[in-house]
C-alpha cells in the first residue's frame, strides 16, 4: 500500500512537472524546490524521494539498463567526488549567463538536467546522479543531515540481509562489518519506501530522531 501511494505521489509530480516544462513556467517548478529545502531539516529528503521528476524517471531507466546490460558496475573515483555537485552548478550558472548574455535566450536549464540524469543513469548506478553531480542535491544533503524525522533502522530487530542497499536509490544504507547491522546516513537518504518494503523484519520505519 505504502509503495503504491508513493508512486502515484511521485507520477503526479511528474506530470506537473512536464506541464510546467511544455508551458515554460520552470520558476513555479524552482518555488517547489525552494519547499522541499524548508521542510529537509524537518522530514528530511522528502523532495528527492517524491517530487523529484528525476528520481521518478530514473527508477524505471535504471530498471532496464541493468536488464540490456548497459549500466557499469564499477563507477570512476572521480563520479564520486563530493564537489562535483558544486561543480555542476557552476557551469550551469555560466551556461545561463552566457546564453542570456549572448544570444539574448533563456537557457532551459532544468530540462537540460533532467535529460542528462537520464543519460548519466543509463551508465551508471543512481547514486552518482543523486551524489555526485546533481547540483539541487547541495541544500538538500545540507537539510537532510539535520533531519528531524527520517528513515531509521531498528538494530534489535535487523538481521543484515542487505536487501535495503540493494534497494536503495542513493546509497544511503550502509551494513557494517562488525554487528552486520544496517545503518542509513539520512544526509543520503531520500526517505522513500524502498528499503521498508523489502526488509523481512520490518526494521526500518520513518521516525523521529531521539
Amino acid at each position: 500500500m505504502q509503495r503504491r501511494l508513493g508512486l502515484f505521489i511521485r507520477i503526479g509530480f511528474l506530470a506537473l512537472f512536464l506541464l510546467l516544462m511544455f508551458t515554460g513556467r520552470f520558476q513555479l517548478w524552482l518555488m517547489i524546490y525552494i519547499v522541499g529545502v524548508v521542510l529537509s531539516p524537518f522530514f528530511g529528503r522528502i523532495y528527492c524521494g517524491y517530487v523529484c521528476p528525476m528520481n521518478t524517471v530514473m527508477r524505471p531507466v535504471q530498471k532496464f539498463s541493468r536488464k540490456i546490460g548497459l549500466q557499469r558496475k564499477c563507477t570512476p573515483a572521480w563520479l564520486e567526488s563530493p564537489k562535483l555537485p558544486f561543480l555542476t552548478l557552476a557551469l550551469s550558472l555560466l551556461a545561463m549567463v552566457m546564453a542570456k548574455s549572448t544570444a539574448g535566450v533563456q537557457l532551459p536549464i532544468l530540462p537540460i538536467l533532467f535529460g542528462l540524469s537520464i543519460v548519466v543513469t543509463l551508465f551508471f548506478k543512481s547514486p552518482v546522479w543523486h551524489n555526485g553531480l546533481c547540483p539541487y542535491s547541495i541544500l538538500l544533503r545540507w537539510g537532510g543531515k539535520f533531519a528531524r524525522r527520517s528513515r531509521t533502522v531498528d538494530h534489535d530487530l535487523c538481521v543484515g540481509t542487505r536487501h535495503c542497499t540493494k534497494v536503495c536509490p542513493s546509497g544511503a544504507i550502509t551494513v557494517s562489518e562488525g554487528t552486520h547491522k544496517a545503518n542509513i546516513d539520512p544526509a543520503l537518504c531520500h526517505q522513500c519506501e524502498a528499503c521498508a518494503s523489502v526488509c523481512p523484519k520490518m526494521a526500518i520505519s520513518y521516525r523521529k530522531h531521539t
